[in-house]
């Protein structure tokens, strides 16, 4: 029988410890055909050589620029197509993941033929007892883009398969003729948005994403509410909600959208401005990306 062929692309830039840790925890998984790719996105520092030290049988990509999320990705989705692998996963530098998360990804597109993107339940690196996604919500009349569950204790609900109305980029897998066929990443989104957009076109195409509980990983994100986050962070996220609301949204939705979008930065802009001095807080501006 025929075992699937994933490739794993892990997108670096100045980032080499923890993409080193990452590739080490890839290296435990048990399924047997997957391929790990570290794509070095013009990396200024001494990335290169740390991770090649590190993990010599491992592929790499280097790439002369940075060309992003959404163009780093591409070139290894590119490199993917050629060698005809089955699926592509595009998984953050910052994560490590549970030995066993792929198969259950697998069983998710082997539920139905009209799945097109799965995601793994996903938790704090440092607090893996609390959910950072599982699963997302993207509602085009009100603007909100956010994870369902957020900082909940994973004890506390009843998780399960289910679809999702959008997948992170954290970790995205998909088919790799499918992701060809929709021309991978938007890269005009520079950064924020490019989940949300390619997850949004799949559906346009007919396909259900899933969320898959039982798939694990861990992100090395902080778990105070929005420490992730600072003013240019915003403004860069908001940005890219813009460019993705420049494209799927209605005429007649605007009018609704528009003025809750600006109330809604004016008053996280204010709260940050009432938390500055506190290294440990933030705003609780939703994690709409990667």
């Amino acid at each position: 029988m025929h075992s699937p062929r994933i490739c794993i692309l892990v997108l670096n830039w100045n980032g080499a410890n923890d993409t080193i840790d990452c590739v080490q925890s890839l290296k435990g998984i048990t399924y047997p055909d997957a391929e790990i790719v570290v794509i070095d996105n013009g990396s200024t520092d001494d990335s290169v050589r740390l991770i090649e030290s590190a993990h010599r049988d491992v592929k790499m990509i280097e790439l002369e620029s940075n060309l992003f999320y959404g163009g780093g990705n591409n070139a290894g989705l590119h490199w993917a197509q050629e060698l005809d692998f089955d699926y592509v996963m595009f998984l953050n530098n910052d994560t490590t993941v549970e030995p066993d998360f792929l198969e259950p990804l697998l069983e998710g597109f082997e539920s139905s033929p009209q799945v097109g993107m799965v995601a793994p339940l996903m938790c704090y690196a440092a607090e893996p007892d609390l959910i950072w996604y599982a699963g997302g919500v993207v509602n085009l009349w009100t603007g909100v883009v956010e994870h369902r569950h957020i900082r909940k204790n994973i004890a506390s609900l009843d998780l399960s398969l289910q679809k999702t109305d959008y997948v992170t980029g954290c970790c995205l897998m998909m088919p790799t003729v499918l992701l060809t066929q929709l021309g991978g990443f938007d890269p005009s989104f520079n950064m924020y948005g490019e989940d949300v957009d390619l997850s949004l076109r799949t559906r346009a195409a007919g396909y259900d994403l899933l969320f898959v509980p039982e798939s694990k990983i861990f992100h090395k994100v902080s778990a105070s509410v929005g420490g992730e986050f600072s003013l240019k962070k915003m403004r860069r996220k908001l940005a890219g909600l813009f460019r993705l609301y420049s494209k799927f949204v209605k005429w007649y939705q605007w009018p609704v959208l528009v003025p809750g979008q600006i109330l809604f930065f004016l008053y996280k802009s204010a709260q940050l401005v009432k938390l500055k001095p506190s290294s440990s807080q933030g705003n609780s501006f939703p994690e709409a990306t990667h």
